[in-house]
């Protein structure tokens, strides 16, 4: 895809592309801790998203009426799982969208594999297979969490920007192609990066005008999405996908760690062995990129991993899903270099497999997955009065997420983002850690004290000072398992006790 002639496509057949599939979908539900991980808690992003959605089903405008840090593409997405809760319940319509994005996930995979197949099938499996088994874009899939969303867009807009170029296209499907990566960026707005890429893609290969038609195309799809928002939020939306993003300090997570998350080594390794791993993998991909670039053979996705991959170095913040945004356009680059070794496919095909293998099978074993206290926890709520929690995800797990936006309870969606809206800098505009953040600080206190109980999950993630750890603890904790406390008001009893 990298010149104005293209090999002829060889069809694989659907034995491949189910396999490919199957193999996604098993590793993904294997990193998600099977039907137990199912309805676990698995940290905190993919419980801020559901909620949002949750909050959003319920009348409450994102950037107007809580806090949210990306575009509201999520928010629409998760809509229709955050409606299933008024027919069943939270935990159930969380699982849901859980499986759904494990689903996704693996049309991803057969998607990696339908973009490479034009390069022959050898690359077709190759990056289909590499894909499935990437650990990045296993962690991102397995959960409800932007850079799924991301992926199927890109590599759904681009596989109709392919099919734009056929003799016989229709003349919309470069408009439906825009309108795809368009999507992308109401989803995380680093998806800004790879529609810039494909642009200037298309203005190369097929010059300005269908350039033009695919960018219109995008900027319809993105307004149609966030222009509501926006209207009904003014500038908060802006303040808050924006500059509270830009304004967000550094984590300290290097260079060579993030590009080690990139390329799949096993972070639990040694340091030599680790190091060796992370190098060998650049060295991989540098090595099939040259090759690829030099044969003329996904130029694109050359260009569109380096792009990628430059914006998660230079990004303030870093988690291990992260790496997911760069994971199919380096499977494609790989993809593309391994289909120009001079040796049969099936030999290629298993080189390149087990080579992926040996940097991510680690990854993916299977870890018996926490379980969730959920029953335990349930048996000491109080019936009425608001549920508090430092993590949405409990609240949707407990079945309490809708009964608190029912009674108008204060549901914050995202508790700690609010470090980077408010008291994120000091007067000389230096960042300020969430242990000295006083305006979040207070905040804390404020609302998880507010309810009749409070679920605290993060542990150390919450960065709670002193005062605000001194607080929580004069509340009674009735139940503590797995990392998860509940903690409920102190009895009149606790109040006369002498302090020790």
């Amino acid at each position: 895809m990298g010149s104005t002639t293209a090999p002829p496509v060889r069809r694989l057949g659907p034995a491949p592309t189910v396999g490919v599939a199957a193999l996604a979908v098993a590793v993904r539900w294997g990193l998600l801790g099977g039907t137990t991980g199912l309805r676990g808690y698995h940290g905190y992003d993919d419980g801020v998203y559901f909620a949002a959605a949750m909050s959003f089903v319920h009348g409450r405008v994102p950037y107007r009426d809580f806090l949210l840090l990306h575009p509201p593409g999520i928010v629409v997405a998760l809509s229709p799982f955050a409606l299933l809760a008024r027919w069943t319940d939270d935990a159930t319509a969380l699982a849901t969208a859980r499986v759904a994005f494990v689903l996704v996930g693996a049309l991803n995979a057969v998607l990696v594999a339908r973009v490479a197949r034009r390069w022959g099938p050898t690359a077709a499996v190759v990056g289909g297979v590499v894909y499935a088994l990437s650990p990045a874009a296993g962690l991102a899939d397995r959960l409800t969490l932007l850079e799924p969303l991301g992926t199927l867009t890109l590599l759904g807009g681009v596989l109709l920007l392919v099919r734009a170029a056929e003799a016989r296209a229709p003349a919309w499907v470069p408009w439906a192609g825009g309108a795809v990566l368009g999507l992308g960026v109401t989803v995380k707005i680093w998806d800004v990066v790879p529609l810039v890429v494909v642009l200037g893609w298309q203005l190369v290969v097929r010059g300005r005008r269908v350039a033009l038609r695919v960018a219109a195309g995008a900027a319809a799809a993105a307004a149609l999405v966030v222009v509501p928002f926006a209207v009904a939020a003014g500038p908060r939306m802006l303040r808050m996908v924006v500059t509270d993003q830009l304004g967000r300090p550094r984590y300290p997570v290097g260079p060579a760690e993030r590009l080690a998350g990139v390329v799949g080594a096993d972070p639990t390794l040694p340091r030599p062995a680790g190091a060796l791993a992370a190098a060998l993998g650049v060295m991989v991909v540098v090595v099939a990129g040259a090759a690829a670039w030099r044969a003329r053979r996904g130029r694109l996705w050359v260009a569109m991993a380096v792009a990628q991959v430059a914006v998660l170095l230079a990004a303030p913040s870093w988690l291990p899903h992260y790496a997911a945004y760069a994971t199919a356009a380096i499977t494609l680059v790989l993809a593309a270099g391994a289909s120009l070794v001079p040796a049969p496919g099936w030999v290629t095909a298993g080189v390149a497999v087990c080579a992926a293998a040996s940097l991510v099978v680690p990854d993916l074993r299977a870890v018996p997955p926490t379980v969730f206290p959920a029953a335990q926890i349930r048996a000491h709520l109080p019936s009425a009065g608001c549920v508090e929690s430092d993590s949405p995800a409990t609240l949707a797990l407990l079945d309490v997420l809708s009964r608190d936006l029912a009674a108008r309870c204060p549901v914050p969606v995202d508790v700690s983002g609010r470090t980077y809206d408010v008291g994120t800098r000091d007067a000389r505009g230096r960042p300020v850690p969430r242990v000295h953040n006083m305006a979040w600080q207070r905040y804390a206190r404020s609302y998880l004290l507010s309810g009749s109980a409070t679920v605290l999950a993060r542990g150390h993630g919450d960065g709670f000072d002193a005062t605000t750890a001194h607080a929580l603890a004069g509340m009674r904790t009735v139940v503590r398992s797995g990392g998860v406390r509940l903690l409920l008001p102190p009895t009149a009893a606790d109040a006369r006790a002498p302090s020790s």
